[in-house]
């Protein structure tokens, strides 16, 4: 089995975490280390990845990622966590052809410790291989966020509520029967009390997320007699702590020191032209994300088995597109790039249509999604609305309610029905679909497309 090795680093680049929706709704429950060897594992998968590699994790890259105090204890409390990892069992609730279906799978398998006199300490670590559908060749239906949000907080479960937020944070809103999130972070023997569980749990959540990530909550008690029923989370970006992390990126200058260091120079030493200088003036002119996207997209088509001619002179015209999308595998081909203009405005013209029907795909994802949140917090509303529809010419009384929602034409009518009535749901997403279509077909009609 191959090695993923990530010594060295620049702990401060933007690595991003992909994982199915799937997976983060899952029943589980980690320690903080436990949480720690997983998250490390989880930055060494690349979108392109086909298969899960043997994971290479170094102490010392650790401690410096998650700023912990290097002591003795640190490696062995690592190791630790690792062994305890490869114990631990994930419930998860898939989409099936045949309906939803259950499964129960190991996380990590294959470790292996070393302390070596020039590397140090570290330990090497797999994934079971039950868990590629949850995180590799990912599409659709996945969560997407950068490491740093997560790498401060000390609480497993405050990493968990992050990422169930997460999720919704285009909605600002959702909602957990007290049961339902006790069984989706495995605390219902730990927490048998609430006022135990919000103090430790909810509460610890709302200060770590407040002081290190990308959003923040609020959240309101919904009872049933005296007894906490569901919990309401109100979801809001968390401003100061956005402006933070551009704030180095925009002011800051970059010495070449740190770049000749650093993943994205890394990345680009092997091809013929790089220099210091240039990749440089990239992370100034755009910024650390907006470089790696566009190197990640050259990788993937040369894995794919795409031969660039000049890779940094593509990459150059890369720099200057503002959308990109990651193109599917091209199977039994070869296709040569020459960095011309004409193959140059093909190339990026097939890029640009395949990237306006993503986001198409996944503009009717999040509308979905919305309503499907929606009817969860207001069951009257889809009752009423369905009632209504009984009496349409596209209802099938031959067939029960939940079959005919199984049908795309009436889904979409009830969809219709419910984006006439509430077109508030809709108006954020709605409006940063338009921004983001237009200036696709900008792009496109840049580039001579007719369509």
């Amino acid at each position: 089995m191959k090695h993923s090795k990530n010594h060295n680093d620049d702990s401060q680049s933007v690595k991003l975490i992909r994982k199915s929706n799937n997976l983060v709704e899952g029943k589980y429950r980690f320690d903080i280390w436990e949480m720690r060897v997983f998250t490390k594992m989880l930055t060494m998968i690349f979108p392109d990845d086909e298969d899960f590699k043997e994971y290479r994790i170094y102490l010392k890259d650790v401690i410096d990622e998650f700023n912990l105090t290097t002591d003795r204890q640190a490696y062995k409390l690592l190791k630790a966590g690792a062994v305890k990892l490869m114990k631990k069992e994930i419930k998860v609730v898939r989409d099936t052809e045949e309906g939803e279906k259950e499964f129960l799978t190991y996380i990590a398998v294959g470790l292996d410790s070393f302390t070596s006199k020039s590397q140090g300490s570290y330990i090497d670590i797999s994934f079971h291989p039950k868990m590629k559908p949850f995180l590799l060749q990912l599409q659709t239906q996945f969560l997407m966020y950068d490491v740093r949000n997560v790498l401060q907080l000390q609480s497993s479960f405050s990493v968990r509520i992050y990422e169930l937020l997460k999720q919704y944070e285009r909605i600002g809103r959702r909602t957990f029967t007290l049961t339902e999130l006790k069984e989706t972070l495995a605390v219902a023997d730990k927490y048998p009390l609430y006022a135990n569980f919000k103090q430790r749990v909810i509460l610890k959540a709302q200060e770590d997320l407040e002081n290190y990530t990308d959003i923040r909550f609020t959240f309101e008690e919904d009872k049933k007699g005296k007894a906490v029923h569901s919990l309401v989370f109100y979801i809001y970006s968390n401003k100061t702590v956005v402006e933070e992390r551009k704030q180095p990126e925009e002011e800051e200058e970059i010495p070449s020191t740190d770049i000749a260091n650093n993943q994205i120079y890394d990345k680009l030493k092997e091809y013929q032209g790089v220099n210091l200088k240039t990749v440089k003036e990239w992370i100034e002119k755009y910024s650390l994300n907006y470089v790696a996207e566009r190197i990640d997209m050259l990788k993937r088509q040369q894995s794919n088995g795409t031969v660039i001619n000049n890779p940094m002179g593509y990459l150059q015209k890369l720099m200057q597109q503002d959308v990109l999308f990651y193109p599917q595998v091209i199977e039994s081909k070869k296709v040569v790039i020459d960095v011309t203009e004409q193959n140059l405005r093909l190339q990026s013209i097939k890029y640009h249509e395949k990237s306006l029907e993503d986001l198409r795909i996944n503009y009717y994802e999040q509308q979905n999604e919305i309503i499907k949140a929606y009817f969860e917090e207001n069951p009257t509303v889809k009752e009423e609305l369905l009632e209504s529809l009984k009496f349409g010419y596209d209802y099938n009384r031959q067939l029960s309610v939940s079959e005919n929602l199984q049908r795309d034409s009436f889904k979409a009518l009830l969809n219709a029905k419910v984006r006439e009535h509430y077109p508030h749901l809709f108006k954020e997403l709605d409006e940063t679909f338009k921004r983001q279509e237009i200036t696709i077909k900008q792009a496109l009609r840049s580039l001579g497309w007719a369509g």
